[in-house]
């Protein structure tokens, strides 16, 4: 695992450049723009005006679709991500392309279908994709879906409501799993392209967010929504025992490491910050001394380090084709474990006065409530750290 990240962040600069993107001055734009975007929610119209629309709309198009192959690579992926979570994390996780829906399309659809729907990105205006898996009171079980899918003469219709879907309401198609034979349990569920335009797909509302509001967490209704038969994501050598939600996991397990790249990434920004706050201080806080603010920092750096390695760890397997299940909930559990823990000292530092003076500090706080719910809770990213390694503990007993 090569870990020389100043070169490889040299390298990705370069790539951008080759793409008409400049680090520097997306960065920049994202910090310019980052209050507006907390304050409503939305990206503003001159966000737009000084970044490189296409380029952002590639971003996570693969490369034989019109990406950058020196992008594709979830390493580079991370060390992006996590500059871009150090500008702002809300409009991070808010930046145009196909997000999360490119895993599940990659493992589930055609090659034809993956050319009709990464084609839409080839636009000099922002185009988004979405990932519906989520449904109000299935809890974490992500098998236990309610949405329907009936076959008929004109294709599938569509029945049911998925939340807290990232960046919802500006998706151009939503993947979409729903159930299409209910009695075989996970093996009837398949995944739906649904056009964002069709009859009987409405964006019902978009949930009051503490933190991470940019993101835009979308409630989505499907009501007899009618799609065609191309709609459903099949390559065309499906067996009786296919799996969609290896295409949700594909997913999920890519964007973790990601989740967690744009969480490192904030709270190096908060750290950077909290130094800076302190240096201004004269005198400093009276309940610290200097040697107890020397400590305080070189531990939060230390876990920006930890959860930072545990991230490419994570990134590093997915590139060698490894299992990464595991180290992709390792790496976003701790990535937002830590978050909340220096959100808390940062609190603690400077107080509520200035948390409150602070709007980097007090988005922070309110951001790391967050993070710990994205791409599943931390309980459950725990939870699947433990199965998965009782399991490959019971593979090693076996093997002995």
């Amino acid at each position: 695992m090569n870990l020389n990240t100043d070169l490889q962040l040299d390298q990705l600069q370069q790539r951008l450049n080759g793409m008409g993107l400049s680090m520097q001055d997306l960065c920049s734009a994202m910090r310019q723009h980052a209050a507006a975007v907390d304050a409503t929610g939305d990206i503003p119209s001159g966000f737009w005006k000084q970044v490189h629309v296409r380029a952002l709309n590639l971003n996570l198009v693969p490369p034989e679709h019109g990406g950058d192959e020196g992008l594709w690579p979830l390493m580079q992926r991370v060390l992006l991500m996590e500059q871009l979570g150090h500008a702002d994390p809300a409009l991070a996780l808010a930046l145009p392309g196909p997000g999360l829906s490119t895993p599940p399309l990659l493992a589930l659809a055609s090659q034809e279908q993956q050319r009709a729907l990464f084609s839409r990105f080839q636009r000099d205006v922002p185009v988004w994709g979405g990932f519906a898996i989520t449904e109000p009171d299935t809890g974490s079980d992500a098998t236990a879906l309610r949405t329907s899918a009936r076959a008929c003469s004109e294709g599938y219709v569509l029945n049911g409501t998925k939340c807290f879907i990232t960046n919802g309401a500006r998706a151009d198609f939503v993947v979409t799993f729903a159930t299409l034979d209910k009695g075989r349990g996970r093996f009837g569920v398949r995944a739906f392209a649904v056009d964002s335009r069709t009859p009987g797909f409405q964006v019902v509302r978009l949930e009051k967010m503490l933190g991470l509001r940019g993101s835009q967490l979308a409630v989505l209704s499907y009501s007899d929504c009618l799609v065609p038969h191309e709609s459903l994501l099949q390559r065309g050598d499906e067996s009786r025992l296919h799996d969609a939600f290896s295409g949700a996991q594909s997913s999920w397990d890519y964007f973790r490491p990601v989740l967690s790249s744009v969480i490192i990434g904030s709270c190096a920004r908060a750290r950077d910050e909290l130094m800076r706050f302190l240096d201004a201080a004269s005198p400093q806080p009276a309940h610290w001394g200097r040697q107890q603010v020397a400590a305080m920092l070189s531990g939060i750096s230390g876990k920006i380090c930890a959860a930072r390695l545990l991230c490419h760890k994570a990134a590093w397997r997915h590139e060698q084709g490894l299992p990464v299940s595991r180290d992709s909930s390792m790496a976003k559990a701790f990535a937002s474990r830590i978050a909340m823990e220096i959100a808390e000292t940062v609190l603690q530092t400077v107080g509520l006065e200035g948390l409150h003076g602070h709007p980097v500090f007090e988005r922070f706080y309110r951001d790391a409530k967050a993070y710990d719910i994205l791409e599943g809770t931390g309980d459950m990213q725990r939870l699947m750290v433990t199965r998965l390694q009782q399991r490959q503990g019971a593979e090693d007993a076996i093997l002995a």
